[in-house]
């Protein structure tokens, strides 16, 4: 590849990094999404044709509305960290639907056992605030009550996310997903990677101690063909508009105008995880 060639490539998927943690398509009403409609093939891997016109389908996308967290530092992710709420009674819920979160029309299935309260955070790998909001992430998650279960749904709008979700659930079928998670946020956002080439995908498994035939294998097996698919039918039912986003057992997700914050996130998914048990 030549150096213009990879010139563009890198400013095309720069620019949707800055732009792209809201979906380039204003979201279906709810109601009139359909939850059969077929996935489109999703490609091994982008031509530079693709990673150019990237940029025209996602031009007007900006990061999730109201968060205004920086790079957060080591030192204050634990600050950052709100506790799960007591026991609380339907006379004193502090967040409200429509401010901080909103409902689905219908409760979607999760991948959770029934026993489990599944909270599944939606993001992309190119996000900066799905970056940011990783480490802080992972603190609270340490802390998780029992009945409560975590899980990354990568979203899926267009071709970059599209191969990168297919990376995400290579990883996981290789056992390798925590190592792959932490190279994949790394290498786009300090190492200026874009890992959508053929060369630096089979580059970040090899890293991962796992063979370019093996990785291929699995890359394209129908296994990991089926859970992109089932990302990208999530993300149209879940009526995924930006990232990072929350969703609590399939029927709630942490959109508001009153979301300021990451920990304004996870307050919110603290009480609606909250009224999931308790019923109230």
């Amino acid at each position: 590849m030549n150096s213009r060639a990879t010139l563009l490539i890198l400013i095309a998927f720069f620019l949707a990094a800055i732009t792209a943690c809201e979906s380039p398509d204003e979201a279906q009403p709810e109601a009139t999404q359909s939850t059969e409609a077929a996935p489109e093939e999703i490609p091994d891997i982008l031509t530079e044709e693709e990673v150019a016109a990237e940029q025209d389908a996602i031009d007007s996308v900006e990061e999730t509305e109201g968060l205004e967290e920086e790079e957060a530092a080591t030192d204050e992710i634990e600050l950052s960290v709100p506790p799960f709420p007591a026991a609380a009674s339907s006379t004193n819920w502090k967040y409200s639907e429509g401010e901080h979160y909103r409902s689905m029309a219908a409760s979607q299935g999760t991948s959770s056992p029934p026993d489990k309260i599944e909270v599944a955070e939606i993001f992309w790998y190119g996000c900066p605030h799905c970056y940011n909001f990783d480490p802080i992430l992972k603190s609270w998650k340490q802390n998780l009550p029992p009945d409560v279960a975590f899980v990354r749904i990568p979203v899926i709008w267009n071709p970059t996310n599209q191969v990168h979700a297919r990376i995400m659930y290579t990883a996981e079928a290789l056992d390798k997903l925590e190592e792959a998670h932490a190279a994949m946020f790394d290498g786009i956002h300090q190492k200026f990677a874009t890992y959508t080439t053929d060369e630096s995908i089979v580059e970040l498994f090899e890293q991962l101690g796992v063979g370019e035939e093996e990785f291929r294998e699995v890359y394209s097996s129908f296994g990991v063909t089926s859970a992109v698919k089932r990302a990208e039918n999530l993300t149209r039912r879940y009526g995924i508009r930006s990232v990072p986003i929350l969703v609590i057992n399939g029927k709630y997700v942490t959109e508001g105008p009153g979301i300021k914050s990451f920990e304004d996130m996870l307050g919110i998914t603290g009480e609606l995880v909250e009224r999931e048990r308790t019923g109230l």
